[in-house]
């Protein structure tokens, strides 16, 4: 493994953002999570953010930071509206850097020469995409790259789940984000009547292949990193101490894992990285040894890095402006620090049948420094730092109050404005990428 340093993000990059012109980046989307913590990791460094997003009123937009939105189409449901209102866009407006925050990556990475002059991105070859968009693609990278990760079967028919009887597992479309399309199965009936449904529904064909994967040991963890043509640049990794809707990461810790790191250098290299990627693994303590679940080609959440000393967003512009070489040592955090999405906490507490009495204790207990929110910062919504981000954490919370049962509309509405269904993978992949 190449030397890695264990210091914050590179010490002349704050002197850069002092002496040159203001950069303009266009972010993909504002409804994510990811875009939120992005924006305020890029707005305190002096960037000039502007926002395209199909919902009138997503979290991104609140914010002291973001200049301008645009209302657009959404790309999960109307991917080639939602291309031609940013090729257009882009077209009629200066923006130094374009910045998918989710999974509108995949597209950009399709149509790459078709974007305006001028436009750059930290974005890696589209076969490198179809490697870990897709999670039966990475299943089998992890496979040729003889990296860990659970048994995992990949299914094609109903008759293929009809003899699986290593359980608990997780059964997982294709292509899904964000906890959808995931199923825990801890039974032999329950595996039955899920399979029932999944062919029912199409989504388990041999176009559409579903993949079982059996439940690891350890704790849930992510690492998320970015390259530059292949080499790492930096690294950080998060223990997962709290989870939200669909099991996304609503508190983390920073931690070391020196084997992550090693399989990061060994994944970027195989598929020529070029950008932000991140990992979902079990992080088993007494071996030292990761399982890896799922991967993530885009800059995931990147809060905690930044609060960590490695501002991973801003590495992803310096990356797509030129301004880092891949012979740069790649960088790692200093562990322990804790971080927290109060929002994504409520709404993971009531997506799980909690209590208005719960939800109040939860916010007394944030008030007060206590349980999970100890010795921990706000990553989300930090209203000390961007006063407008009370707005969503507030009107979020009433509505929670009011009607408990509401959490799981309220973030698929989120998620539905960003992410890829199949249709749309399906269109991508049909595209014309000149």
């Amino acid at each position: 493994m190449k030397s890695t340093s264990k210091t914050t993000t590179d010490p002349q990059a704050g002197s850069q953002h002092r002496s040159r012109r203001p950069i303009h980046i266009l972010l993909s989307e504002g409804s994510s999570l990811s875009a939120r913590q992005t924006i305020t990791a890029l707005g305190k460094l002096g960037y000039v953010l502007d926002v395209c997003d199909p919902h009138p009123l997503f979290i991104s937009r609140f914010s002291r930071f973001v200049r301008r939105s645009f209302r657009c189409p959404a790309a999960g449901t109307d991917p080639l509206g939602y291309l031609e209102f940013m090729l257009d866009h882009l077209s009629q407006h200066h923006y130094d850097v374009l910045l998918p925050v989710h999974e509108q990556a995949f597209l950009f990475a399709k149509v790459r020469e078709r974007l305006p002059a001028g436009i750059q991105l930290a974005l890696a070859p589209f076969d490198s995409f179809l490697q870990v968009q897709g999670k039966a693609a990475f299943v089998r990278l992890m496979d040729q790259l003889s990296l860990p990760q659970p048994p995992t079967h990949i299914v094609r028919a109903r008759t293929e789940l009809d003899v699986l009887d290593d359980l608990p597992s997780y059964l997982k479309t294709d292509f899904s984000t964000a906890g959808q399309g995931v199923w825990r199965v801890t039974s032999k009936s329950e595996l039955m009547h899920l399979a029932l449904t999944l062919e029912q529904q199409g989504l388990l064909s041999e176009t559409h292949p579903i993949i079982v994967q059996r439940e690891a040991a350890g704790r849930l963890c992510q690492a998320q990193a970015v390259f530059a043509q292949g080499q790492l640049l930096a690294a950080h990794c998060t223990q997962t101490c709290g989870v939200s809707v669909g099991g996304g990461h609503a508190a983390r810790m920073g931690v070391d894992h020196p084997a992550v790191r090693e399989h990061l250098l060994t994944l970027g290299q195989a598929l020529e990285w070029h950008g932000p990627l991140s990992l979902d693994y079990f992080f088993e303590e007494t071996t030292g040894t990761p399982s890896y679940l799922e991967c993530n080609p885009r800059l995931v959440e990147p809060m905690n890095a930044t609060l960590s000393g490695i501002n991973l967003a801003d590495l992803t512009v310096r990356v797509a402006l030129g301004e880092l070489e891949a012979s740069t040592p790649p960088q790692h955090s200093e562990p322990g620090v804790r971080s927290h999405s109060l929002l994504a906490i409520l709404l993971g507490l009531a997506d799980q049948g909690a209590s208005r009495w719960k939800l109040v204790q939860t916010l007394a207990e944030n008030l007060l420094g206590q349980g999970i929110f100890a010795k921990s910062r706000e990553d989300l919504t930090p209203v000390h730092l961007d006063p407008p981000s009370l707005i969503p954490l507030t009107v979020v919370t009433g509505q929670l109050l009011l009607h408990p049962r509401r959490a799981h509309r309220i973030a698929t509405s989120a998620v539905t404005s960003y992410s890829l269904t199949v249709a749309a993978v399906e269109i991508i992949m049909a595209l014309n990428g000149k």
